[in-house]
């Protein structure tokens, strides 16, 4: 599902598979995609990192939002989602149902796409594959794509409680992505954050427990 907001005025549209968003990053876009065969009400728990990956031109190293303002502002905000949503957060990933992963694109030129993944799963320091547990990599169950992107936050949501195998790809069960956030200063908005965050899961009422 995918949503535009100009000002005060909701424009909804169809969901798309792979909507066209490299002319929108001045918009405020609120996109969710989820894996329609997940039963959502199984599971009770979910794990968020203390800290957002930055995902920006410069790949030597990388990069965190970790214990900022912004970083508090988009977890905290996350973590209300979940829990008004019927999850419960534990600090031990290894006893969680879900991990919440977000990511924070700064700045980015990457235009790589993919029939089963998104072109920033192909940014060298994204969220490693080991992070999660021993899985062999990702696996979007369903149709993504995005363009150039500035100002921008992903949340994916991945299920931990398959049989953990170095052969299996981790499955992302929800994804939400939204752009338009930043102020006339070039910085995130937190009104913007907040209500964009709020929205993604509005629209996701299948995301419950």
């Amino acid at each position: 599902m995918m949503f535009f907001i100009f000002t005060s005025i909701l424009l909804v549209t169809a969901c798309e598979k792979t909507p066209d968003t490299g002319m929108l990053d001045d918009d405020y876009l609120v996109y969710t995609n989820y894996d329609d065969e997940t039963e959502f009400n199984k599971f009770s728990t979910f794990y968020v990192p203390d800290s957002v990956l930055i995902i920006e031109n410069d790949s030597n190293k990388p990069k965190y939002l970790y214990a900022t303002p912004e970083s508090n502002l988009i977890i905290s905000n996350f973590v209300k989602g979940m829990n008004n949503a019927g999850y419960t957060r534990v600090f031990d990933k290894s006893t969680a149902d879900l991990g919440l992963q977000i990511s924070y694109i700064e700045d980015t030129y990457r235009f790589r796409y993919y029939n089963d993944y998104p072109w920033w799963a192909s940014y060298p320091w994204y969220w490693s594959w080991y992070y999660w547990g021993n899985w062999g990599g990702w696996y979007w169950p369903y149709s993504i794509t995005y363009s150039y992107s500035t100002g921008s936050i992903l949340g994916e949501l991945v299920n931990l409680t398959e049989p953990v195998s170095s052969t299996r790809s981790l499955k992302v069960v929800w994804s939400c992505y939204m752009s338009g956030l930043l102020n006339s200063k070039g910085t995130l908005d937190s009104n913007n954050v907040q209500e964009s965050i709020q929205q993604a899961f509005m629209q996701s009422s299948y995301l419950k427990k």
